[in-house]
């Protein structure tokens, strides 16, 4: 099987890239591709590529390259560390790395733009026909556990968002976050399914170069998680000139409703679309939406399911998604790729979840985020939604030996924070530990990463 994602008119613009503004067509990036698959050589199986990305016209280009020729590619960051790396190598065994030149000279292999490619020896074991993409789960980079997803789930999730986004051929996003992400390279996929020409870029939404390709590009459209949004709050977007700009998309976890409030606003009196979303990698980015019109009324939902899929509730109120944008399951090994779809369509998401009146679903909190203080059940998604709405700042919350852990970005809060979980949560106050920390650490796609914080937090007691 293969997946070509090249829906535009060869003479049809496709990326715009780089000062001065460049512009590359659908029929010169799929000369592109052939170019690439070109040097890999004759190919008698199929392939298995690991690509240390970012978001520029080659690493675009492998990736496509690997879809159209009916190969797997895995997606990872440039910046993995050596050892990740090798560690990922050695249990996958991939027939192929594309990397940055700089890093890649103690590999071998053949220089291609600013990027080496180094050929590694083929391994026997077969590669399920229908499996298309690796990707890692919420930016756990070097995890060896990588979500297997097929060709049928990127063209049905591309699909589906180009529906509810009523994507056309006219739309010009710019990428603001990276392809190794689902909710990233999902941007991508959606908008070059119809012909869209995407403006492609590294750079910060803090920067400069960013909003000047922005403005000379025509950018229609921005995507963004929490920490994207809380940036272009302080950047006061509302009063920069953008007058192509339509459409807003949210989502890589829950926005506060006081910046949700404040978009929506902001959308409404400069005629913007401001589209709130939920999703995992395990879903090939996206489970469900909640349309501009419903915000004010609906403020904190995730929204109904996107087209073609559909939202239940399990056991114990636990959320699950069925739709054929579903991963065919996990990985661990270069073995387990061969296998098939594991899960029929089916998702658990671990999230817990209510349905409204209206049909409309509500998280309540995770099924693995509870803490046990004294044998009282605590859910930490609770704690800091609880705390931020009364603090009005970030809050993370984190399970201990029989205690609950906060952590505060603001010392002077601390009390404040101890007094509300003292008032509501109704365990004993030996129970409850609240500290500060500069600032949050967070993964590659921009959600707060609790392992790292949970180190951080260690190296401070232990200094």
């Amino acid at each position: 099987m293969s997946f070509c994602l090249l829906a535009g008119d060869a003479d049809a613009p496709a990326l715009l890239v780089g000062n001065p503004l460049r512009t590359i067509t659908y029929g010169a990036l799929t000369a592109a591709c052939d170019g690439f698959n070109a040097m890999l050589g004759r190919r008698e199986h199929k392939r298995l590529g690991f690509l240390l990305c970012r978001n520029d016209v080659p690493s675009l280009t492998a990736y496509l390259a690997s879809l159209r020729a009916g190969d797997c590619v895995a997606l990872l960051p440039d910046t993995l560390p050596d050892a990740e790396l090798d560690a990922l190598i050695a249990r996958y065994l991939p027939d192929w790395l594309l990397g940055p030149r700089a890093r890649m000279q103690d590999r071998g292999g053949l220089d291609w733009h600013d990027k080496r490619l180094a050929l590694l020896p083929r391994d026997e074991r077969p590669i399920h026909p229908d499996l298309a993409l690796l990707l890692s789960t919420s930016g756990t980079t070097g995890s060896p556990r990588m979500v297997r997803l097929s060709y049928a789930n990127l063209a049905a999730n591309a699909a589906s968002i180009a529906e509810y986004l009523e994507l056309n051929s006219s739309e010009r996003p710019i990428t603001t976050l990276p392809m190794h992400y689902s909710y990233g390279l999902s941007v991508i996929n959606s908008h070059l399914h119809v012909g869209a020409a995407a403006l492609l870029t590294d750079d910060a939404v803090t920067s400069r170069p960013f909003w000047d390709l922005f403005r000379e590009g025509g950018a229609t459209s921005l995507a963004g998680v929490p920490f994207t949004w809380q940036m272009l709050a302080r950047l006061r977007i509302e009063r920069m000139s953008l007058p192509s700009l339509r459409t807003l998309t949210q989502a890589g976890g829950r926005l506060s409703p006081e910046l949700t409030e404040h978009f929506r606003r902001v959308s409404e009196a400069q005629g913007w679309r401001f589209f709130v979303m939920y999703g995992q990698t395990e879903a090939t980015a996206r489970i469900a939406y909640l349309p501009p019109d419903l915000l004010a009324t609906k403020l904190g939902a995730i929204g109904k399911a996107i087209p073609g899929g559909a939202l239940s509730l399990g056991d114990e109120g636990e959320l699950v998604y069925r739709g054929p944008n579903v991963m065919l399951g996990y990985a661990e090994s270069r073995d387990e790729l061969a296998w098939g779809d594991t899960l029929n369509g089916v998702l658990h998401t671990g999230d817990l979840a209510r349905q409204d009146e209206d049909g409309i679903f509500w998280l309540t909190g995770r099924i693995k985020r509870i803490a046990k203080v004294f044998g009282n059940r605590v859910n930490l998604d609770e704690v800091e939604t609880l705390l931020g709405a009364r603090l009005g700042s970030a809050v993370a919350a984190l399970d201990e030996d029989d205690a609950l852990r906060v952590v505060l970005t603001d010392s002077r809060q601390e009390a404040a924070a101890l007094e509300v979980l003292r008032s509501t949560l109704g365990v004993h106050p030996s129970g409850l530990r609240v500290c500060s920390v500069i600032e949050f650490p967070l993964t590659s796609s921009g959600k707060l990463d609790y392992p790292a914080l949970r180190l951080q937090l260690k190296g401070q007691t232990d200094g």
